[in-house]
C-alpha cells in the first residue's frame, strides 16, 4: 500500500493541489541499495572500461554432435572452443531458426563487434578465442536436428535439460553452462531454467518469454503478426528445410511436417476467444522459471513490438531476487540490427556477466537495474534515442510506489474517486488498428505535471465496463501528451498498454458469457513501465476497442460503457519516488570520434511497389540507391517511410559488393506493424553504394511510399537538407 507521505508527494507531483511537496531526488543521488563503485558519481556506467575481462588468446576449433534424446530423435549441436586440451566455461544458444533465418555463430544476440570485412563475429568468434565452449543447438524439428517442431513443449524442454547436461559433463567442459538468445531464442533459456539441469549456472534472455500464451494474446487480445506464428509460420521455417535448397532436404524426409499436429490451432475456436487451453499449459514454464535458483540478467523493451514485454512478467514475479540484473529500455525488438540499441555496451556487459558467472573472474558486471530513457517520440524511442538512465537496486524498483488515480464523467483523470457514480459511453470499431487517435474511444488525462515523475513497474488497472457484443477487445493505452505547440497540436507517445476480452474476465481458461448492457469488474494485464514524464506533460488513458498492436477480429460498432465512481474504474501508476537519473552518454562503438563532426545531408525520395504481398519478391519491392559518403561523421542513418495510403511497409538496407553485385546479407530492417509508417536505424555505415528495400508487405498494389535518409554525427545532430 502507498503511504500517506508518499501519496502526498504523487499527488502533489501530478498537480493534485497537495499543499506539502517533497523534494524530488536528485538526478546525481546513487539509486538505493547501488554499490557506490559500480560508476562515478554522476555517470552513467560504462562497459567498455570494465577491467580483468578475458582476453582473445586461443585458436579455436569447431567440432559437431548428433546427440540421442530420450524418445531416440536426434538433435544437431556444434561446438567452437579452443584447440588447446582444457576445461573450458560453456556458452549455449538454442534455436529453431539455424540454417533459415539465422546462422549457427550467434550473430544475432550478439551483432558487435565486426571483422575486418565488416561481418559480426557472434559468440563463436567473440568468445571462444577468450576461452569458452560455444555450444550451438538446433531445437528437434529444426536445422539439422531430427523430430517434430515442439513450440517450447515437453519435448523441447526435455531437450534442452539433456543437453545442458550433457555440456556440462563433457571433458572440455568446466561444468559451467550459461545460455542467452533473442527472441524464440531468448525464450529457451528460460525453459531450461525451468527444468533445473545440473551445470545451468545463469541465463540471459533477450526479448524472450516463459511461455507461449504470451507470445499469442494479451487477456484474450491476439496480438498483430505474433498471433499466427504458433499457427503457421513456425511450421513454414520446419518445411523449408526439406524443400530443395533446404539444409535436410533429402534427410529425415519421414519428419516433413510432423510438427503440424503440436500447433496452436489443434486449440481450436480458443485461437479466436484467447482462451488459455492445454495447448498454451504444456508450453508454460513461468512457475518453474520464477523459482530458477540461478541469477537471471533479463533483457528486454518496453516497447517491442514483436515479443511483447509482458513476456518478462515471470521476471518480475521473482520479487528483485539478489543476484538478478535487468536491462529494460525503450526499444522495439531489434529486428534486423541488434538486441538492445546499445551497440558495444551490450558486448561487454554480456561479457562482463559470463566472465563473472561461468568464469568466476573477479569483474564488475553493472548497476542491479538499469531503465533506459528517452524523452523522443514512439517512433525514435523504439529505434534508439536515449536521453538518461535510470539505476535501481532492484526489479520492481524499490522506492516504487502506486499512485492511485480514477477518471471522471468530464475526462479527467483524479486523485479521488468521484462521489457519485457515472459513466462514459462510445461506440468502438477496429479502425484503431491504423488510427489509433481517429477510432471510437473515451479519453482521461491528468492536469500538467508539476515535475518531472518517473514511472516503474508493472501498472494496475480495475475496468469497470459494459459492452453490447458478445466479443470484443477493450484496450486501455496510456500516453505522455506533450504541452500544446503553437498551433495547439500535441503529441503522444504510447508507455503503456492494458487489454482483454471481457469473456476471460474470471480467468484466461475460465470463458464467461457476456451480456448485453451488464457491467463487469475486470483486471486487464499492462505493460512494464519505464519511463520519465517530464513537467508541464500530462498522463492520458484511452479506451479503446481497436490498436495497432493488436488484431481486430470482433464484431463492428460495440457500444462500450465505462463506468466511473466510487468502487468503479481505477488506475494504479508504479512512481518511483527515488529518482536516480544520469546521463546516458557512454559510447556506443570503441572508435567513435571524440568531437562530432558535420553528418551527410539528408535525402527524400519516392518509390512505388507494384504489387502488395507478405513474400520479398519483384513484384512487391521497390529501390532506392544512395550512398553513404567519405569524410562525414555519419554515425547513424535514419531511414523513414510514409505511404501514401496505410499500408504495412517494411524496409531493408544492403551494401553493394565490389563486383557490382548486392550483398545477402540484410544490413538494417524495419518491419513492425504499423499502417501509417515505418523507420530503421542503422549504426555507422561504412562509406560505400547502398540501396534501400522498400517491401509493400501488405497494401494495395501501387502505393506510393516516401522515404527520408537522415543522417546524424555523434552528437546525434541531423545533417542539413540537401
Amino acid at each position: 500500500m502507498t503511504s500517506m507521505a508518499g501519496r502526498h508527494w504523487l499527488k502533489a507531483a501530478l498537480g493534485f493541489g497537495v499543499a506539502t511537496l517533497l523534494a524530488a531526488t536528485t538526478a546525481t543521488t546513487p539509486a538505493a541499495g547501488t554499490p557506490a563503485n559500480e560508476a562515478p558519481p554522476n555517470q552513467a556506467f560504462d562497459y567498455t572500461q570494465v577491467k580483468r575481462l578475458s582476453e582473445d588468446r586461443y585458436e579455436t576449433v569447431k567440432e559437431t554432435y548428433e546427440i540421442p534424446m530420450h524418445d531416440g530423435v536426434e538433435v544437431y549441436i556444434e561446438v567452437t572452443k579452443p584447440k588447446q586440451d582444457s576445461e573450458w566455461p560453456v556458452i549455449m544458444e538454442s534455436s529453431p531458426y539455424h540454417g533459415t533465418l539465422a546462422d549457427r555463430e550467434g550473430t544475432r544476440i550478439l551483432p558487435e563487434p565486426r571483422d575486418d570485412d565488416g561481418n559480426p563475429v557472434g559468440l563463436t568468434g567473440y568468445f571462444a578465442p577468450k576461452g569458452y565452449a560455444v555450444v550451438i543447438m538446433d531445437l528437434r524439428g529444426t536445422g539439422l536436428s531430427g523430430g517434430c517442431l515442439d513450440h517450447l513443449g515437453p519435448n523441447d524442454a526435455k531437450d534442452l535439460k539433456n543437453v545442458v547436461e550433457w555440456a556440462a559433463s563433457q571433458d572440455w567442459s568446466n561444468g559451467r553452462v550459461g545460455m542467452t538468445g533473442h527472441s524464440y531464442v531468448g525464450s529457451t533459456p528460460s525453459l531450461a531454467a525451468a527444468t533445473n539441469p545440473q551445470g545451468l549456472e545463469t541465463i540471459v534472455p533477450s526479448a524472450g518469454l516463459a511461455r507461449m500464451y504470451d507470445h499469442q494474446f494479451q487477456a484474450g487480445v491476439p496480438y498483430f503478426l505474433q498471433w499466427v506464428g504458433p499457427m503457421f509460420a513456425y511450421e513454414q521455417l520446419a518445411l523449408e528445410r526439406h524443400l530443395p535448397g533446404g539444409e535436410s532436404f533429402g534427410k529425415n524426409q519421414e519428419d516433413t511436417g510432423c510438427g503440424l499436429p503440436s500447433s496452436s490451432l489443434t486449440a481450436g475456436e480458443a485461437q479466436l476467444s484467447g482462451e488459455y487451453t492445454h495447448w498454451h499449459a504444456e508450453r508454460d514454464w513461468t512457475a518453474e522459471a520464477t523459482k530458477a535458483d540461478l541469477p537471471v540478467f533479463m533483457v528486454h523493451g518496453v516497447n517491442d513490438n514483436a515479443a511483447r514485454v509482458a513476456g518478462m512478467e515471470w521476471f518480475t514475479d521473482r520479487g528483485g531476487r539478489e543476484g538478478d540484473k535487468l536491462w529494460l529500455g525503450q526499444w522495439d525488438h531489434g529486428s534486423g540490427c541488434c538486441p538492445t540499441r546499445r551497440g558495444i555496451q551490450w558486448t561487454y556487459a554480456l561479457h562482463a556477466w559470463f566472465d563473472k558467472q561461468l568464469m568466476q573472474r573477479n569483474v564488475k558486471t553493472g548497476p542491479d537495474v538499469e531503465m533506459f530513457l528517452s524523452d523522443g517520440t514512439f517512433e525514435g524511442a523504439r529505434t534508439g534515442d536515449r536521453t538518461e538512465i535510470h539505476t535501481d537496486s532492484q526489479w520492481p524498483p524499490a522506492s516504487a510506489e502506486f499512485l492511485e488515480l480514477y477518471p471522471t464523467g468530464e475526462g479527467e483523470l483524479t486523485g479521488s474517486a468521484p462521489m457519485t457514480p457515472g459513466s462514459v459511453s462510445f461506440a468502438g470499431d477496429p479502425s484503431g488498428f491504423t488510427d489509433p487517435q481517429g477510432t471510437g474511444g473515451v479519453e482521461f488525462a491528468t492536469e500538467p505535471l508539476e515535475q518531472d515523475t518517473l514511472f516503474g513497474g508493472q501498472p494496475q488497472l480495475d475496468l469497470v465496463a459494459s459492452v453490447t457484443a458478445p466479443r470484443v477487445h477493450l484496450i486501455a493505452t496510456l500516453y505522455d501528451e506533450s504541452p500544446p505547440a503553437e498551433d495547439g497540436t500535441v503529441e503522444r507517445r504510447r508507455i503503456s498498454q492494458f487489454a482483454i476480452n471481457p469473456e476471460l474476465r474470471s480467468g484466461l481458461s475460465t470463458p464467461a458469457p457476456v451480456l448485453p448492457g451488464v457491467p463487469y469488474e475486470m483486471e486487464p494485464p499492462g505493460f512494464a513501465m519505464a519511463h520519465d514524464l517530464r513537467e508541464g506533460h500530462r498522463l492520458v488513458m484511452r479506451v479503446t476497442t481497436s490498436d495497432p498492436d493488436k488484431a481486430p477480429t470482433f464484431a463492428t460498432d460495440p457500444r462500450i460503457t465505462v463506468m466511473t465512481g466510487p468502487d468503479a474504474t481505477a488506475l494504479r501508476v508504479p512512481v518511483v519516488s527515488d529518482r536516480s537519473l544520469v546521463t546516458d552518454d557512454v559510447p556506443f562503438e570503441l572508435d567513435a570520434p571524440e568531437e562530432a563532426g558535420t553528418p551527410q545531408p539528408t535525402q527524400r525520395a519516392s518509390v512505388t511497389p507494384a504489387l502488395g504481398g507478405p513474400a520479398r519478391t519483384p513484384g512487391t519491392v521497390a529501390y532506392y540507391e544512395f550512398d553513404v559518403e567519405e569524410d562525414f561523421d555519419n554515425a547513424n542513418l535514419l531511414v523513414g517511410a510514409v505511404p501514401s495510403m496505410p499500408a504495412d511497409i517494411d524496409l531493408y538496407v544492403q551494401r553493394q559488393q565490389a563486383d557490382g553485385t548486392w550483398g545477402e546479407e540484410d544490413l538494417a530492417s524495419g518491419t513492425s506493424g504499423s499502417l501509417n509508417s515505418e523507420q530503421l536505424r542503422m549504426r555507422r555505415p561504412a562509406p560505400g553504394h547502398y540501396r534501400v528495400e522498400v517491401h509493400n508487405w501488405a497494401g494495395a498494389p501501387a502505393t506510393r511510399v516516401d522515404l527520408t535518409l537522415q543522417f546524424l554525427n555523434s552528437a546525434g545532430e541531423p545533417g542539413s537538407e540537401s
